[in-house]
């Protein structure tokens, strides 16, 4: 399970710099439209902008601060598959990364591991609103 986090960690770095990390010299690559990025696949285009936004507007120029640090464990809150509804049902596990956390924030962020996250989540929104993207793209 660490494995497979970590490689989704590896693949959402390499894809929000612009390359593939399946991707080989030959691969073919798409110009995006904003001129300046390429992507192994067009529709990864559209989360430039919500990189830069995210970079410029809630990471204080790429800082490493509270919002990314917050960010970050909301993404592996949100990959590590804990949901309280299904282990109430006796079942461990959940969706992993699908967004549940922002989507379900009144439960999800009441649940004692994810406290906190709230203020990130709220934080967060206007970006999704934005970009028009998914919780889970996010």
């Amino acid at each position: 399970m660490a494995f497979k986090l970590l490689a989704s960690f590896v693949t959402l770095a390499a894809i929000l710099h612009g390359f593939s990390a399946a991707a080989a010299p030959s691969d073919t690559r798409v110009l995006c439209p904003d001129g300046r990025n390429f992507a192994s696949n067009a529709a990864c285009c559209a989360l430039f902008p919500l990189r830069d936004d995210l970079q410029k507007n809630l990471f204080d120029g790429g800082r490493c601060n509270e919002e990314a640090h917050e960010s970050l464990r909301l993404t592996f809150h949100d990959a590590i598959a804990i949901s309280p509804a299904l282990e109430a049902q006796g079942i461990f596990g959940g969706g992993g990364a699908d967004g549940s956390i922002a989507i379900f924030s009144h439960i999800e962020t009441s649940f004692h591991p994810n406290i906190g996250l709230d203020e990130v989540v709220e934080k967060q929104r206007p970006f999704l609103e934005r970009h028009n993207v998914g919780v889970a793209d996010l």
